[in-house]
């Protein structure tokens, strides 16, 4: 809450989009992830693998301070969504909505129909009094190297990742502003461990997908740009209590070689999701541990 509001304030100052990318990610991942699946409680802390930790009792108080905090956070994300200045909207974050925001004497109403970030595709329907002329500027995350904003249907070029982009005209009753952005999964990569993103959501493994041991090295197969190709998983097949579900495909294990070096299909889940059911049996992990391949490594 507190980091999310620091980057607020900064948004609201200088106008940098990149302040808005980390609102929602800590939103999508490490607000969530401290709510109970229930939504009973909020804990103070989610580590990026193992268990999760009832909030009750942390910080030696039987109510803490973060039962009452994590509110403060939700309660934040609206106020975030679209902010104003002078002329122009500011689109910051993505979802079914309807915003509604002052310029001057009248009333914008922009109206959001999507399923982000489960898909990318997002249309905006601009209602303001007829032939008011202002900006709406949208958000294009920096994680978003390949996207797509129309208006009506006509493209609008120099589309850029971490950049806003900003159409000013005259705006109709009916007008349309459409952003489609890029939600190929990406490999992250460091010291050794290797993560995958999508979109704003980080991704976990996690033991109720019973498809092998979570800690188990493993090599993430991506291609030469570093993306990964996720299959959805359908509603059937997931556990419950679970929102998004991929699978990747994987080398498990440590033997790089014959037949065990074909990758599997693993399933993964978005990290809000990962242990959200607060069972301490139930493993997850988001960093793993990259198998190291004794035969490609220089020789000393």
């Amino acid at each position: 809450m507190t980091w999310m509001k620091l980057c607020q304030n900064l948004l609201d100052l200088t106008k940098n989009p990149l302040y808005a990318d980390q609102i929602e990610k800590t939103t999508y991942n490490a607000l969530l992830a401290a709510l109970k699946e229930d939504a009973g409680q909020i804990a103070k802390y989610s580590p990026l693998e193992g268990v999760r930790s009832a909030g009750e009792h942390q910080c030696g108080m039987h109510v803490n301070c973060c039962n009452s905090n994590g509110p403060r956070a939700f309660a934040m994300i609206p106020t975030a969504a679209v902010l104003s200045s002078n002329d122009s909207l500011f689109v910051n974050l993505y979802g079914p909505s309807t915003t509604k925001a002052s310029l001057g004497k009248n009333e914008i109403s922009l109206e959001q129909t999507t399923a982000y970030p489960e898909d990318g595709d997002i249309e905006i329907a601009v209602n303001a009094p007829r032939n008011l002329e202002f900006a709406v500027a949208v958000r294009i995350p920096a994680w978003s190297k390949v996207s797509r904003v129309a208006v009506n249907g006509e493209s609008i070029g120099d589309v850029r990742p971490g950049t806003y982009v900003t159409v000013r005209r005259r705006w109709e009753p009916g007008d349309k502003i459409s952003v489609n952005l890029d939600m190929r999964g990406r490999l992250v990569e460091l010291n050794g461990y290797q993560a995958i993103e999508r979109g704003p959501i980080v991704l976990a493994r996690d033991s109720r997908f019973d498809d092998g041991f979570v800690d188990e090295a493993s090599v993430i197969q991506a291609n030469a740009d570093g993306y990964v190709e996720l299959m959805p998983v359908t509603e059937a097949d997931k556990p419950e209590k679970m929102w998004m579900v991929y699978t990747a495909p994987l080398v498990l294990g440590t033997d790089l070689e014959g037949d065990f070096y074909k990758p599997r299909q693993i399933r993964f889940c978005d990290f809000a999701s990962a242990g959200n059911t607060w069972d301490r049996r139930i493993r997850y992990r988001v960093w793993l541990k990259k198998t190291y391949n004794v035969i490609l490594a220089p020789q000393q």
